[in-house]
C-alpha cells in the first residue's frame, strides 16, 4: 500500500469524483465545491464540466497524482523551497482576489510591533534595519506580538533580544521604548506569506540603549537617503513602513534623538 492509500480512506471515491464532476453524494458533492472554489470547474447540463483546457489537465494530473500513489510535490510551509512555493502560490490567488474585491476580506489578523532605533554617523541620522530574506527587504526591529506577549511592549522586548541575539530580554535598566502614538492599521498581503492581511502596527522609538550588538551584512544601520528611496546602497528594498505607519512619515524621525553613536 502506498503512503498516499495509507492516509486516504478510499482513493476510487475520489478518482469517481474527479472522473464523473457529478454530484452523487456527499463524499464528491464536497470534492467538487473544493474544485469550483479553485476555479477548476464550472456548473454545466447535469452536473460539472473543467473550465478549461489547462483546467482539465490540473484535473487529469490529480488523477495520475492518484494512481501513482504520491501527492502533490509542493512543499507548502517550506519558505526555504527551490522552485515554486506554497506562499508564491498563495499571493498569486490572494493578488487576483484583492483585484476583483474592493474590500476583501483578510485572511488573516496580526498585531506587529516594531522599533526606531536610531544612531549618528558622522553627523548624519542612522536607522537600524535587518534584512528579512523570506519578505525580500530590509524591516525595523521587530515583529509579531504572540497571543502569550503580556503587552505589545513585552513583544517588542522579546523580538529585539531574539533579533539582534542578545542572551536575555533587555529590560527598561538597559532600554528605554517610548510608544510612539498613534497605532497603523492596514490590510496589505504579507510580504512573507502572501495571504491578505489586517496589520496593527505599535511603534516604539528605542533610547537609552545600554547594551552592545553586532552587526553584520545583514543588520546594518541605514541612513535616511535610503528609506527615501526605498533601496539600501546594497540594492536591496527596504519597507514602505516608516513611511506610510508613522504619524507624519519619515518627518517624524527627525524629532527623535539619535540615542547610539556609530562608528
Amino acid at each position: 500500500m502506498t503512503a498516499l492509500n495509507q492516509h486516504l480512506s478510499d482513493t476510487a471515491s475520489l478518482d469517481r469524483a474527479l472522473a464523473d464532476l457529478t454530484r452523487a453524494d456527499d463524499y464528491t458533492h464536497g470534492v467538487l465545491d473544493l474544485l469550483y472554489l479553485l476555479g477548476l470547474v464550472e456548473p454545466g447540463e447535469g452536473g460539472f464540466q473543467p473550465g478549461g483546457e489547462v483546467s482539465a489537465m490540473v484535473i487529469a494530473s490529480l488523477q495520475a497524482h492518484l494512481a501513482d500513489g504520491v501527492r502533490v510535490g509542493l512543499h507548502w510551509d517550506d519558505l526555504d523551497a527551490d522552485g515554486l512555493r506554497g506562499v508564491d502560490i498563495l499571493r498569486a490567488i490572494e493578488a487576483a482576489r484583492s483585484r476583483a474585491v474592493e474590500q476583501a476580506t483578510p485572511g488573516r489578523t496580526v498585531r506587529v510591533v516594531q522599533a526606531v532605533i536610531k544612531g549618528r554617523r558622522g553627523g548624519e541620522d542612522v536607522y537600524l534595519m535587518q534584512f528579512d530574506r523570506h519578505a525580500g527587504r530590509y524591516q525595523p526591529i521587530g515583529g509579531k506580538q504572540d497571543p502569550e506577549d503580556a503587552s505589545p511592549e513585552v513583544a517588542l522586548r522579546r523580538e529585539i533580544m531574539e533579533e539582534l541575539g542578545l542572551s536575555a530580554v533587555p529590560g527598561p535598566d538597559v532600554l528605554a521604548l517610548t510608544p510612539l502614538e498613534p497605532p497603523w492599521q492596514t490590510r496589505e498581503i504579507s510580504a512573507t506569506y502572501g495571504i491578505l492581511t489586517a496589520y496593527e502596527m505599535r511603534f516604539f522609538a528605542a533610547s537609552e540603549v545600554g547594551f552592545p550588538f553586532a552587526l553584520d551584512d545583514d543588520t546594518r544601520w541605514l541612513t535616511l537617503a535610503e528609506l527615501e528611496r526605498g533601496m539600501a546602497d546594497d540594492g536591496r528594498a527596504i519597507s514602505p513602513v516608516y513611511q506610510q505607519g508613522l504619524d507624519g512619515g519619515l518627518a517624524r524621525l527627525d524629532a527623535l534623538p539619535g540615542v547610539v553613536e556609530v562608528r
